[in-house]
């Protein structure tokens, strides 16, 4: 038995269908990481898809955002996690803390951390029960379902790792992945 939406009700706030939940939209490209809300006309975050790697003695250290490769710095290389021959993603690693960081700089904030953990405190037995849930912690996108770009001549590979990010690193409710060509038509 199917049930069917009252048209006088407002969808309730777990329905994607509903204006309740609005999905974000994340467009990563050679240049730019355009992420936004559904329904806007325009992206809030644009951030660059170079980065920069800074390498202060034998750590490196990865600098995202407009500042990060503007800034001269000592021992400052750039990089780009994308493939300038195809558009296609190099460096996984680094594309997923871009994208996040495109996300969580001006879309979503990070959730407020316990008070009574916040260093002040003194370490007890229970800490190390308290890190072995840490991977369920802190999940930026486990709120909104995620619509993402990809290029026409994406592989398989190259289309299964966005998903498991989304949903696995992310906590994503939901996810599509949409050619941008389909999108732009």
């Amino acid at each position: 038995m199917t049930a069917t939406q009252s048209n006088t009700l407002a969808p309730s706030a777990t329905e994607y269908g509903g204006d309740e939940i609005s999905a974000l939209v994340l467009d990563p490209g050679y240049t730019v990481v355009r992420g936004g809300f559904a329904g806007e006309d325009v992206p809030k975050s644009v951030v660059p898809s170079f980065y920069g790697i800074a390498s202060p003695g034998d750590a490196q250290r990865h600098l995202y955002g407009e500042n990060a490769i503007h800034t001269p710095l000592p021992n400052l290389e750039i990089g780009n996690p994308m493939s300038k021959v195809n558009g296609t993603v190099e460096d996984w690693e680094t594309a997923t803390n871009l994208w996040e960081y495109a996300i969580t700089s001006r879309l979503t904030n990070n959730k407020p951390s316990n008070p009574m953990t916040n260093g002040l405190n003194e370490k007890t037995e229970d800490d190390k029960e308290a890190m072995e849930g840490i991977e369920t912690q802190e999940r930026p996108l486990e709120e909104n379902p995620l619509l993402m770009t990809e290029t026409g001549w994406n592989t398989g590979k190259g289309r299964e790792k966005p998903i498991e990010i989304a949903m696995e690193n992310w906590g994503a409710p939901a996810f599509w992945l949409a050619r941008s060509g389909v999108l732009s038509a």
